[in-house]
């Protein structure tokens, strides 16, 4: 690690540590009894209502007087909402799950995490809590998917590579019918795209460059997979699975869609998740964040589609994926693990110009 990724950290961790003290040392004793006084809890981020549900129910069945509210507002917005709304007093998040690494940064700068220490977090790996009271709510793929009833199997593409030799030999099947995550339009797909490069060095631009002029991109993980389903499109790279995984679930569309881990780099987010300063229900939240990091709650984490991180959840507890099961399948070079790093703000205009010109877009 670089002397200026060091010193940037260690910065924003003085700072978390001083802005109060943490829950961990005054409330965990009494925690359960003291949530019974509070209103419950409220949740911003960029998780759907149906994906939080199986979490949220096996929360609710351990702990039935805290209420859970959830609110999918995008990654940003969640922030922004989270800034307007306690800068005048009003009650806003108690806890807030987005994948946004970069957002989450300026977060942490401006001292808005409440720095609790989790009850088990000697089980999870270092790099899910790289910051005093931001942990890892799931580590999720951003997979290939496509149609399988217009693309047969010898055009299913398992890796970047792949899929340009594909758009080349298929220009029907592949040119103007691929879509990805705008990049230049939030911060969740900025993160995935500068990961994957920022890895990938300028063989990762080449890719892009070769991807881009034949790709639509779009804001909406769920609008791409339905036109996936449709045939509007017959691919897409970098997709989420929280928007695949419904589409799974139903009956009509299983057997259309189809999917492969990305062989030769598959971005991997950390989905971050934390208890925010302001929060007028923290030992609620304590509560919350102590389950959704345990196995209980990664197992309840997974049956909502999105991927556990733990190495004690096994295969046969989730329906989809864990991140242990991605690096058997494609091995730990081939895994780019969306972290946060400081270089992803700092370059982010950039990053932004590069990536419009290799998608052939115009500045805003």
């Amino acid at each position: 690690m670089n002397k200026r990724v060091v010193g940037f950290k260690s910065v924003m961790v003085a700072i978390a540590l001083s802005s109060v003290v943490p829950l961990s040392m005054a409330a965990a004793p009494d925690a359960v009894s003291r949530s019974r006084q509070e209103q419950g809890l409220v949740l911003y981020g960029n998780v759907a209502a149906d994906n939080w549900a199986p979490a949220v129910a096996a929360f609710t069945k351990k702990y039935p007087w805290i209420p859970v509210k959830t609110l999918d507002l995008g990654p940003g917005d969640s922030f922004e909402r989270y800034y307007a709304e306690s800068s005048v007093g009003r009650p806003s998040a108690d806890l807030i799950a987005a994948a946004a690494p970069g957002v989450w940064l300026r977060f942490i700068k401006k001292g808005e995490i409440e720095p609790y220490t989790a009850h088990d977090e000697k089980s999870l790996p270092d790099w899910s809590h790289p910051f005093p009271g931001l942990y890892t709510l799931s580590t999720d793929p951003m997979v290939i998917v496509y149609n399988k009833l217009i693309l047969p199997p010898e055009r299913r593409p398992k890796s970047m590579s792949q899929l340009v030799d594909l758009a080349r030999k298929y220009p029907k099947d592949f040119s103007g019918r691929m879509t990805t995550y705008d990049a230049a339009r939030h911060p969740f797909a900025s993160a995935i795209h500068w990961s994957y490069v920022n890895q990938m060095g300028p063989a990762g631009w080449n890719t892009l460059r070769e991807l881009g002029p034949l790709t639509r991109p779009e804001g909406g993980g769920a609008s791409m997979a339905e036109k996936v389903a449709t045939g509007e499109y017959t691919t897409i790279y970098f997709g989420s699975p929280l928007t695949f995984f419904k589409h799974v679930k139903d009956r009509k569309v299983n057997g259309i869609l189809g999917w492969n881990l990305i062989e030769d780099g598959t971005p991997v987010m950390m989905r971050g998740i934390a208890i925010t300063k302001n929060s007028r229900s923290k030992f609620s939240a304590q509560l919350f964040l102590d389950f959704i990091v345990s196995h209980e709650g990664q197992v309840a984490v997974a049956s909502g589609g999105l991927t556990p991180y733990r190495d004690d959840v096994r295969k046969e507890e989730v329906p989809f994926l864990t991140y242990r099961m991605i690096r058997e399948q494609i091995g730990e070079k081939n895994i780019v693990l969306v972290k946060y790093d400081e270089k992803m703000v700092s370059d982010n205009k950039t990053f932004t110009d590069a990536w419009r010109a290799a998608y052939k877009q115009k500045g805003m």
